[in-house]
């Protein structure tokens, strides 16, 4: 049963993340032919190597015999991975093939209860995804993005860690902090005083997460040139950068008529699960994907959709992500985020009000879902009785209306 999950519902949130979801681990070239790699996911000790037709595999880094890190020993054969300590041997099945330091002969070899934990694994777009939880896997196109089944798609991957919580990274998109916070990042100030408040957007769900109703976006109302207070007192104080953003105008215009939109509803921007924040700004469509390591430890992975259209437009916007729009993005704009959230206190009581209130209420009810499993009954009803996968793209996607707009003129 879901409990009722009104009120404040943070002590619900786990804060090691939610089980049973598919994950980004690690983008697979890191992942050698002679050597094992360990990675740590929801407080898990993963070990990684090559299996026997070379696609990554996952087994727990902990050797059955005496504990010791798999990840610390050697790929001596194909498709397995040897303890450093005895040197018992595991293929990608867990299995125990083979005890090196007992010979051919060994008895232990292949017994019952010496077999090692296994991830399922899945690699997409040079990026290996694991699937942590119990019994079998779920299809992992509920969990990883739509672009990354299209042939097509190119799909640029970033990755830093935040010192904090992997809840409390994830809980800070889509409110009014952006136009405070973000005041002098690149993407915010080319633009002088962008509308203030969060997006206004009322949610509707989708089945795996939140998209917000477009029709009541900020995205589409020109917002003022300065906020005036009762007293007469005006935010910003000055508003000279609205002088020189002319510059970076045309090449703004021209990465949004760029961004792909969204295929469906179910992958627009927004909250989904696990993790995942999905943003219709900047140069691209991009997701945000908190991933728990420690408890005050996350490793946040960007996912920058793109489709380019021949081989020099791919290598193009592969040079500019690396020259430019990772630091724009991943650096200049979300550090900004990391450098508050570092002293932010969690456990506090709140003070909620507008939109925000209810905005940050839907984001953790859509964490506080994994209590009753992936399928589970959901308590918010969309507006209008909307089923998740009947929403129109058209009522969740800014871009979906932007590119239908130019297509029409």
């Amino acid at each position: 049963m879901i409990p009722k999950l009104s009120g404040d519902i943070r002590p619900l949130i786990p804060k090691l993340g939610l089980r049973n979801y598919w994950y980004p681990a690690v983008r697979e070239r890191a992942v050698g032919r002679r050597k094992p790699l360990k990675v740590s996911l929801l407080g898990e000790d993963i070990c990684l190597f090559r299996g026997a037709t070379g696609a990554v595999a996952a087994i727990q880094d902990v050797c059955p015999h005496r504990g010791a890190r798999l990840s610390r020993g050697v790929c001596h054969y194909r498709g397995t991975v040897a303890c450093p300590y005895h040197g018992w041997v595991f293929d990608e099945s867990g299995k125990n093939v083979m005890v090196l330091s007992e010979g051919p002969t060994s008895g232990v070899c292949g017994k019952p209860g010496t077999e090692a934990k296994v991830y399922p694994t899945r690699t997409l777009k040079g990026l290996v995804f694991v699937w942590i939880g119990d019994g079998d896997p779920a299809p992992i196109e509920e969990d990883v993005p739509e672009e990354f089944f299209d042939d097509d798609a190119l799909v640029l991957t970033g990755l830093v860690y935040w010192r904090c919580n992997w809840e409390v990274a994830l809980e800070n998109s889509m409110d009014s902090h952006v136009n405070y916070v973000h005041r002098d990042a690149l993407v915010v100030a080319r633009a002088g005083f962008i509308a203030r408040g969060a997006q206004g957007e009322h949610p509707i769900f989708v089945g795996n997460g939140f998209g917000g109703d477009v029709s009541e976006s900020t995205y589409l109302r020109k917002g003022p040139q300065f906020d005036i207070y009762p007293d007469g007192r005006r935010w910003p104080k000055t508003n000279y950068r609205r002088l020189w953003t002319w510059l970076f105008r045309p090449f703004a215009e021209r990465g949004r008529r760029n961004i792909p939109p969204p295929r469906t509803a179910r992958w627009c921007g927004g909250h989904h699960l696990p993790g995942m924040f999905r943003a219709e700004f900047a140069w691209d469509l991009y997701t945000r994907v908190c991933v728990p390591v420690e408890e005050n430890l996350t490793r946040v992975w960007y996912y920058h959709y793109l489709r380019p259209k021949g081989a020099l437009q791919r290598l193009w916007q592969q040079f500019l992500y690396g020259a430019l729009h990772r630091w724009i993005i991943e650096y200049n704009f979300s550090r900004q985020d990391e450098a508050v959230m570092l002293g932010q206190r969690y456990d506090t009581p709140e003070k909620l009000s507008g939109t925000d209130a209810e905005v940050i209420q839907w984001r953790r009810l859509v964490v506080t879902k994994h209590f009753g499993g992936r399928d589970a009954e959901f308590e918010y009803r969309n507006p209008d009785g909307m089923a998740p996968d009947q929403v129109p793209l058209s009522r969740v996607s800014v871009r979906y209306l932007q590119a239908q707009s130019r297509a029409k003129s």
